[in-house]
């Protein structure tokens, strides 16, 4: 940045001229915004110093320029210079009281704390600026308010984002405490709700003693106050801690909610709002800690609800509940709410509502309660006089009724039996609202809300009562919603939203599968009013007229084929609204355009052979017709798809009439279009592949051409749709033609790799159709397939070979292979269904009967082992057994991968006869059984279990195989393997309630350490699965307990195995093990202390190595402990947690390693253990820094010994915070500190300057 500019524009600023100073000011904005790099110090001083001054400038706007530009200024700058300004606008602000400049002071100073809030880089100046504005707070107190409400909002930012750099300083921290709790009690309400927010921010973001003891101290004034006023103070500013931290307030929500919960209708109405929110907060954010007294609670939720000391509602009888609402329901629209302006209880009754609400979505009550009770509640307050309340009423009961949606579809829960009881009373007075407070126009819209929620909960709720709503429905949806002379703008919007409302819940209505007699005479009354409002010219009403009268369509054309609905005086209708829509295709309203589409297709799909013939093709042609060019394409297509695919009520000979129409729009579609276009033309071909080869017969080819290079832009991953075209244009195909394009497409779909179940059906549906379709051509095919996969294997066999790095692996194929595989499969399935065989592997043979020699052996004998193991998953293979003895053989081979692929296949092949599994399992634990071939065999047991157990779910032959297993493992001599207790975790995930309990019992009772070892890992097998059933998580709670006992086993391989267990369950599954915390810690935390037993010294040449056999499973302690505290904050006992945190500093680096990440992620929350424990901390580090090195030491050695050393400084850097703010300091912990700190400490002063500058 040139100096000359910058001098130049600040000399500007101190022109008297206006326009000029505006001038520079503006420049200097642009010139802020452009830099990237800060300010010289003198330079920033000299800018900060020349904008503040612009803040009291007698014209607004430079003042405001100035402002931007200190925004855009500080975080230019270095923290001292930000600073100087900060304290310049303090001190400005004081001596100027309440002028004029005062303000523009303050806005500066709150855009200043914003901007530098918002720039990551510049944060750490933030809690330099908390000097000057509390100073200024403390010595300011009758500021304007405006000017309060701006430096309040400044200091906000300040703790928010840079609380932990304020809680340094203990003087300022207690100036902050100070002042907020004296500015919560201002006269002033603006004032006093930002000191709340504030202070609330200081307890949630300034760690350590000083906020806990504010949290304390605030708690302390509200159990003593006596004034209504100030308790309901202090209760908001408990309730903007909860709101942001509820863990801070854990220990006292039970003391508030002892002390409140006897509201009554006595109490001060602020305080009875403020008590309502209090408990609102509680329910949302303190959960758990409510539900003893949830009753109470929800006593006072009703009780407020039906709180209206001014008004009478004991004459209800007088309140008109008859359902004559539609006479007028479309024309009072001017949306006058009802206000009694004497009367301010309202908002009571509103916070009642809002408690209600909290309540309903805690989950403190079963969905049957909250159907029972707070829905009945809220139906009986549907008659609320305030709109504002009714409003919150009704769209409560609506959210409620919405939430309850998926246990009124489980019949045992009895959800929807009660809404189905309430539903007459709630339409009733949902009504008698509407009659009695007609121009309430949020009435009316919510209304339509709770009908809408109803009819989702129970499709059939609203039959009985739909003779009632019918006026309100028709009455809506024939009101007059254009503008006129006598209607303003925003009266016609109200209307549009209002239709907009009654078409959604048409639309929901409509989405059923059976209509009652009374909703037939619904559907005749308001069907009239969709074909009306087709043709409106309001926003998105046509578009959701034709969306509610597609579902109307589809219900009335299963209405006819149950015979439960004469479907013929809809026929007209269906008509006039198709023509409507066809009017409309060419529209620029895209979601008008898409929706009438839809409704055309679905006209034809569901009313094609009710509809007259010429219509019919009419409406057909014109869903080929691409108005407004091939961006349009798929909607339209799409429609056409729709219309088409079977099964549709089109008569066959429309569609046959129109394909060749279609079929010329489509041809450059499949050559020249994005991917959704060819999609859509790609699904054209197969719907009218569907109607026969005349559909297709005169364009077959030349779509197979366009097909086979759509494929080849992407031949590893086609699109599946292309397959599925290929597939259905396949019959209309010559076989001269299809035989000059084998060698090419073979080659294209040698190349696929097939991950998603769409892509990998499409392409065995390809082949099918070929073997179906072309019997002459098996033998190429075939060929093609076996060669291209033989290409494919070569490349790799030689690849790997040439690999000079044993560290690079060169990858097998598998994609590659389970493609020939599954696609050979197939096109002997559709060869052998055309030809009336039943499917045999006899094609198989020759591949899998061969004893590979060459490469091109083992490449075939992988593809005919891959093909038996997906033929017998799918249960085609006939049992055989000299098929398995040949698998086994193949198991014995000295190619790693043809005995792979042998061990999937024969585990797959016994997996289909479960009867085998006995023979398999004997063989794989023989004695003789033992290298390779005794892995593979294993590996066939696995891949057998999962099948039988993990796929089939085939209870009795689990139980069998389990025994077995089991038997072998209590009775095994050698080593047990893991592939095997891999086995035992699928029994237990498959069948949770038997055999988790069974797999813990063998944990507890085996006393041997390698039986209980293996059972261990099968347990943290179970551990490790992310997605286990709620049976699963249920009967892990229920044994964690018993299986966690080992971490206090004998053997130290149990003891890390049970460690290892532990961590993934608190990793993973934290909840489960969170009420069993307190039984397991203590084993845990005794395996944080070194075992001095489990030490040897070895002695190697002339140097002695110590050896620890316990670091690996106290390392394991460690971590738990670590994962212990993240995901369970607070669940640990503390005083075991500080004694292994100070052990832990002078343990293992890796262990200081883990314990430094158990300070960070606790120091703010457990300052106080720390500051207790400060003295034991700073002796664990001055063990650590008193390790030498040998002065015979390698790099290697060397490099650990300075990491080491960075380690120890890093526990003084996290904890420095908390010794500064102890109360009792530590004697020992600052000695330490200031010794580090000196320069003359080497290296040690280095890492502490680098950490603290890292933040």
């Amino acid at each position: 940045m040139s100096n000359t500019t910058l001098d130049g524009l600040l000399v500007k600023l101190r022109e008297p001229d206006l326009d000029l100073r505006a001038m520079a000011a503006s420049d200097l904005l642009d010139l802020l915004k452009k830099l990237d790099i800060s300010f010289m110090k003198d330079e920033g001083k000299q800018c900060m110093t020349a904008l503040v001054k612009l803040l009291y400038d007698s014209q607004s706007h430079v003042q405001n320029l100035g402002m931007d530009c200190l925004g855009q200024a500080v975080c230019l700058v270095d923290a001292e210079t930000a600073k100087e300004a900060v304290s310049s606008i303090c001190c400005e602000i004081q001596q100027r009281g309440t002028s004029a400049e005062t303000t523009a002071l303050s806005v500066a100073l709150r855009v200043m704390s914003g901007r530098i809030s918002e720039d990551a880089d510049a944060k750490k100046v933030l809690g330099s600026l908390a000097v000057p504005i509390a100073s200024m707070l403390s010595n300011s107190p009758d500021m304007p308010s405006d000017v309060a409400v701006d430096v309040f909002a400044a200091l906000s930012d300040v703790l928010t984002h840079a609380g932990a750099q304020v809680a340094t300083d203990s003087e300022v921290v207690n100036q902050i405490q100070e002042v907020l709790l004296s500015f919560i009690s201002h006269s002033n309400l603006s004032v006093r709700r930002r000191a709340i927010a504030v202070l609330g921010a200081f307890v949630v973001h300034v760690p350590g003693e000083q906020s806990e003891k504010a949290l304390g101290i605030i708690f302390q004034r509200y159990e003593a106050c006596t004034r209504a006023s100030e308790k309901c103070i202090l209760l908001r500013v408990l309730v903007t801690i909860a709101r942001q931290c509820p863990e801070r307030v854990t220990k006292i929500v039970p003391s508030i909610i002892d002390g409140e919960i006897n509201l009554t209708e006595e109490c001060d109405r602020e305080e009875r709002m403020t008590v309502l929110l209090v408990f609102e907060t509680f329910v949302q954010h303190c959960t758990e800690l409510v539900a003893p007294r949830r009753n109470e609670i929800y006593t006072c939720a009703v009780e407020a609800l039906k709180y209206d000391p001014n008004y009478n509602y004991d004459d209800e009888d007088d309140m008109d509940t008859g359902s004559e609402a539609g006479d007028d329901f479309g024309d009072e629209y001017e949306d006058d709410i009802y206000e009694d302006d004497e009367d301010d209880t309202w908002d009571v009754r509103l916070s009642g509502v809002k408690l209600l609400a909290a309540i309903a979505r805690s989950g403190l009550y079963s969905p049957h309660d909250i159907a029972q009770h707070i829905g009945t509640v809220l139906i009986a307050r549907f008659r609320e006089r305030e709109d504002v309340v009714r409003a919150e009423i009704l769209a409560t009961y609506a959210t409620v009724v919405g939430a309850l949606g998926e246990s009124a579809a489980d019949s045992a829960s009895g959800v929807a039996e009660v809404l189905q009881q309430q539903a007459p009373e709630a339409v009733t007075l949902i009504l008698a609202a509407i009659k009695n407070y007609p121009r309430s126009t949020e009435t009316k819209q919510l209304a339509f809300a709770v009908f809408a929620q109803l009819v989702l909960a129970k499709y059939d709720i609203l039959d009985g009562s739909l003779s009632e709503i019918t006026p309100i429905v028709t009455a809506a949806l024939s009101a007059d919603d254009t503008s006129g002379t006598l209607q303003t703008a925003s009266s016609s919007l109200i209307k549009t939203n209002l239709k907009l409302d009654v078409l959604e819940f048409l639309r929901v209505l409509v989405q059923r599968s059976s209509v009652s007699d009374s909703a037939a005479e619904f559907l005749i009354a308001t069907k009239d009013g969709l074909r009306e409002n087709a043709s409106s010219k309001a926003f998105q009403v046509p578009s959701a007229s034709f969306t509610a009268a597609a579902g109307l369509v589809k219900l009335l054309s299963n209405a006819a084929h149950q015979s439960s609905m004469e479907v013929a005086q809809f026929v007209p209708w269906a008509e006039d609204m198709a023509q409507c829509a066809a009017s409309l295709t060419g529209t620029d309203d895209q979601d008008l355009r898409s929706s009438v589409n839809v409704f055309i297709g679905t006209v034809l799909q569901k009313f094609g052979d009710h509809i007259s013939a010429s219509t019919a093709q009419q409406l057909l042609l014109i869903l080929t017709e691409l108005k407004g060019g091939m961006v349009h394409a798929p909607a339209v297509l799409g429609a056409f798809v729709q219309a088409i695919s079977k099964p549709t009520a089109l008569p066959q000979e429309i569609v046959v009439a129109v394909a060749p129409s279609v079929l010329q729009v489509i041809d450059p579609l499949l050559r020249q279009g994005s991917a959704s276009v060819v999609t859509v033309a790609l699904n054209v071909v197969k719907a009218l592949a569907g109607y026969g080869t005349e559909t297709l017969a005169s364009a077959g080819d030349h779509i197979l051409t366009n097909i086979i290079a759509i494929i080849s832009k992407s031949p590893e991953s086609p699109p599946a749709s292309a397959l599925q075209a290929f597939a259905a244009v396949c019959p209309t195909v010559s076989e001269e033609n299809m035989r000059s394009v084998t060698a090419k497409l073979l080659k294209l779909l040698s190349a696929t790799t097939v991950y998603d179940g769409q892509s990998a059906e499409a392409l065995g549906e390809l082949f099918e159709t070929v073997g179906r379709s072309f019997p002459g051509l098996m033998d190429s095919w075939k060929d093609g397939i076996i060669e291209n996969w033989s290409q494919t294997h070569a490349r790799y066999y030689k690849q790997r070979k040439d690999s000079s790095n044993e560290a690079i692996q060169v990858p097998f194929p598998t994609a590659m292979l389970t493609n020939a595989a599954k696609s050979i499969n197939s096109l002997y399935t559709g060869f052998y269904e055309a030809q009336g065989q039943q499917w045999t592997s006899e094609f198989l043979e020759s591949l899998v009967f061969t004893s590979p020699r060459s490469t091109e052996d083992i490449a075939l004998v992988c593809l005919g082992l891959r093909a038996l193991g997906y033929a017998a998953s799918q249960g085609w293979l006939a049992q055989s057994d000299q098929l398995a003895v040949q698998l086994d053989a193949h198991i014995q081979s000295k190619h790693d991968d043809v005995r792979d692929e042998a061990a999937a296949a024969l585990g797959k092949y016994v997996g289909s006869y479960p009867a085998t599994f006995a023979a398999l399992f004997a063989s794989a634990t023989a004695s003789d059984s033992e290298g390779a071939s005794a892995s593979g065999r294993l590996q066939a047991v696995n891949v057998a279990v999962d099948q039988i157990v993990g796929t089939g779910h085939d209870k009795t032959s689990a139980d069998a195989m389990w025994a077995q297993i089991t038997a072998y493992a209590q009775n095994s001599q050698g080593p047990l393997p893991d592939v095997l207790a891999q086995s035992l975790a699928t029994f237990a995930v498959t069948f949770p309630q038997v055999f988790i309990p069974a797999l813990a019992e063998h944990v507890s009772s085996s006393g041997d350490a390698k039986i209980k070892a293996f059972y261990i890992t099968a347990f943290r097998t179970v551990l490790a699965d992310r997605h286990l059933s709620a049976e699963c998580d249920a009967e892990l709670k229920n044994v964690l307990p018993q299986v966690l006992a080992s971490i206090d086993d004998e053997s130290i391989n149990i003891r890390r195995l049970s460690l290892l267990a532990l961590f993934t369950v608190i990793q993973s599954k934290a909840a489960l093990i969170k009420d069993a915390v307190s039984t397991i810690e203590p084993a845990l935390f005794r395996q944080t202390v070194v075992n001095e037993s489990l030490i040897r010294i070895i002695n190697m040449g002339p140097v002695k190595k110590r050896i620890d056999d316990g670091l690996d499973a106290r390392r394991c302690a460690f971590q738990c402990v670590h994962m212990l505290v993240r995901m369970l904050s607070g669940a640990a006992n503390t005083d075991l947690l500080a004694e292994s945190i100070v052990r832990g500093i002078a343990d293992d680096h890796d262990i200081r390693l883990l314990v430094l990440q158990v300070i960070h992620e606790t120091v703010s929350t457990q300052a106080h253990m720390y500051a207790e424990r400060l003295d034991e901390i700073a002796a664990s580090v001055r063990k650590v820094q008193a390790t030498k090195l040998s002065p015979k030491a390698v790099s290697q050695e060397i490099e650990k010994h300075h990491a080491i050393l960075k380690s120890s400084v890093s526990v003084l850097v996290a904890l420095e915070p908390v010794a500064k703010a102890a109360t009792s300091p530590s004697a020992e912990f600052d000695k330490l500190l200031a010794e580090v700190m000196d320069s003359s400490n080497g290296e040690l002063s280095v890492y502490y300057k680098e950490l603290h500058s890292q933040g």
